[in-house]
């Protein structure tokens, strides 16, 4: 399993999180659990907002790792064939 593997593992899974806090109108940010039906609601969405903004920064890193390819075969590296051929004059 690569990083690039268990960031997008990390993506779904925030994503997840993100899709079942904004059902159930709740977050659970530590201490600052935020509600659709509080004062403040748009602390609420700003916390979605951020979750989602976390899955795509995610799924981002995900694409910048490089993948290392198997090395391959390289004209330099096989025996080069050698035609000799009879010149008549």
């Amino acid at each position: 399993m690569t990083i690039a593997d268990i960031a997008l593992i990390a993506t779904v899974v925030i994503l997840c999180v993100t899709a079942i806090d904004a059902v159930r109108g709740k977050t659970a940010l530590g201490k600052f659990r935020l509600s659709k039906k509080d004062e403040d609601p748009t602390r609420f969405w700003f916390a979605i907002v951020l979750y989602i903004n976390m899955a795509f920064g995610m799924f981002w890193l995900a694409g910048q790792v490089q993948q290392d390819e198997p090395p391959q075969a390289t004209p330099a590296d096989e025996s080069p064939t050698i035609t000799v051929t009879a010149a008549s004059l």
